[in-house]
């Protein structure tokens, strides 16, 4: 009795195509596995969060089309102190989560939940972070959108 090896040759070569061809269309059908950017985030906004010790944090953010963010912060105490300082890094959009990670701080990202209240206001609420001062589940604060995006500057690092 003579066996083919030609025909074991092509069952093994159409199982690899089907299985292949089922794990492409899981990675097509499934775009959140990827990061990408939410255009209605892009742009310089504006937000304050009330601390527990009554220190009213301000804050100007940009976010720009590249992924990357910087944000001036003012801390104003209760004793009339103020404290300013600058953040930046980078943000993305993965499994309907915002991410935002500082350039050099955190190894993880900060996660929130967001949603628009009104076209030009997001309400984010954080969900996941390391080394955060604010408790998971209780850092909520919104943002309004004050500008558009200035001009996407591709290639530079931050």
């Amino acid at each position: 009795m003579k066996k083919s090896l030609g025909g074991n040759v092509i069952k093994e070569s159409i199982s690899w195509i089907i299985i292949i061809g089922l794990f492409g269309c899981e990675l097509i059908a499934n775009p959140l596995q990827r990061p990408s950017l939410d255009v209605k985030l892009l742009g310089v906004w504006t937000g304050e969060y009330l601390e527990q010790g009554g220190t009213l944090k301000t804050w100007v953010q940009t976010r720009n089309a590249d992924g990357t963010y910087s944000i001036d912060f003012s801390l104003n105490a209760p004793d009339g102190t103020i404290r300013s300082f600058t953040e930046s890094g980078r943000w993305w959009i993965k499994d309907n989560l915002f991410h935002e990670q500082t350039a050099s701080e955190t190894p993880h990202p900060d996660k929130y939940r967001y949603f628009f209240k009104k076209k030009d206001c997001v309400e984010f609420d954080l969900i996941e972070s390391e080394g955060y001062a604010e408790e998971v589940g209780t850092y909520r604060f919104s943002e309004c959108l004050i500008a558009d995006s200035p001009p996407a500057v591709f290639g530079e690092s931050i």
